[in-house]
């Protein structure tokens, strides 16, 4: 019984991972950043234009608390707000880079990703 739980969890959460990129590529160009160095495969999913500000969307069918590629793309980012689309409830973190720049961590759950213009008015 536990493992076809664990089955249907699995299922549920590749659904609605699928989803929620399938409504990021509808609502925007699929505009992603691939970092420009030789030997890294480090890449942010989405980049989302807010007003004047390019915000790095990751989409995380899982819980991932080290989010590298995003940490690496926020290095060099001109202001300090990201977002992570995950399974779990809206929540915004204080997160550190290992180069010691500070970022807002806004995590978005995969039913709420229509409300990301919304949210970045409020979070800013």
């Amino acid at each position: 019984m536990l493992q076809e739980l664990l089955n249907y969890t699995v299922i549920l959460l590749q659904y609605f991972y699928n989803y929620t990129v399938c409504l990021l590529q509808k609502s925007l160009r699929h505009n992603y950043w691939r970092r420009d160095k030789e030997g890294s495969d480090a890449e942010v999913d989405f980049l989302y234009q807010f007003k004047s500000l390019v915000v790095p969307i990751e989409v995380k069918s899982g819980h991932n608390a080290k989010l590298k590629s995003l940490h690496l793309f926020m290095e060099k980012a001109p202001h300090a707000i990201a977002i992570r689309v995950w399974s779990n409830p809206y929540s915004v973190d204080n997160v550190t880079t290992s180069g010691g720049k500070q970022f807002k961590l806004v995590n978005v759950p995969f039913y709420y990703v229509g409300q990301i213009e919304r949210i970045l008015e409020k979070e800013l």
